[in-house]
């Protein structure tokens, strides 16, 4: 990805394509991605576990049980105090969270930026050069060609399109740069996640390409909505940071 394309979450993508391009010599995809999905689950445990209140948050629990105790043990006979108790276990909860939320969202931001990444490395591949590919333009009626791939696309040979503009009525050739289904005029969000295949320039009246590429598949067997990346890396990152959440006695 070229660094103009490049948003926030995108900076560790060319660490995260070497250490992947290293595995690649003996590791399949699946392979790959079942071991990106554990790396992540433990720098995201590690990190929630460094800065997160872990006593507090354990104290905190045991308030909130006692809370549910209480209100468990109660008769019903006396509103008022069912209600105090009611209270009173809502605030617990709340309390909790509060001591929670703030670590998690800080822990998951590694994982947003691999997600991101592993979305441009296997949720698609361009098609063999010479092949041509589907594709929807925004508005409708905008008149564009597709005139060639691009040959040095990390899989296959991404679009090249040829559309038009608005000053002087020039044309303006595009090329895809990655195998991304979707190219768009740069918004404020892609200074947090970029598009590895590009933008498109502001003076064409063109507002968006989507291209009909063929996702890749990490399993060769299954239901297809089961045989790319995402099923295998978030299942795995689940049962990971479980595992380790359990035998680490996270809190």
């Amino acid at each position: 990805m070229g660094l103009f394309a490049m948003g926030l979450f995108d900076w560790p993508a060319p660490a995260f394509a070497a250490l992947d391009d290293l595995m690649a010599t003996a590791i399949g995809p699946f392979g790959r991605v079942l071991i990106w999905a554990l790396i992540c689950a433990g720098v995201s445990m590690v990190l929630y576990r460094l800065i997160s209140p872990q006593t507090r948050i354990k104290q905190v629990k045991a308030e909130v049980k006692a809370a549910q105790r209480a209100m468990s043990d109660d008769d019903g006979e006396d509103f008022g105090q069912g209600m105090q108790l009611a209270k009173a276990q809502l605030a617990k909860s709340f309390k909790l969270v509060g001591f929670v939320i703030g670590p998690a969202v800080v822990a998951s931001l590694p994982a947003l930026a691999l997600i991101v990444w592993l979305d441009g490395q296997y949720g698609y591949s361009c098609p063999p050069p010479g092949e041509p590919v589907q594709i929807d333009v925004e508005p409708k009626d905008t008149e564009i060609e597709q005139i060639g791939g691009n040959p040095d696309a990390v899989t296959g040979a991404c679009p090249i399109v040829q559309i038009p503009g608005y000053i002087e009525g020039h044309s303006h050739i595009i090329e895809a740069a990655a195998p991304i289904p979707v190219m768009h005029h740069k918004v404020w969000w892609n200074s947090l996640i970029g598009n590895p295949a590009g933008y498109l320039p502001d003076d064409t009246p063109v507002t968006q390409l989507r291209f009909a590429l063929q996702s890749q598949e990490i399993l060769s067997a299954g239901p297809d909505w089961a045989r790319g990346w995402e099923l295998t890396f978030f299942v795995s990152l689940l049962l990971g940071s479980l595992a380790i959440k359990k035998g680490f006695r996270i809190e």
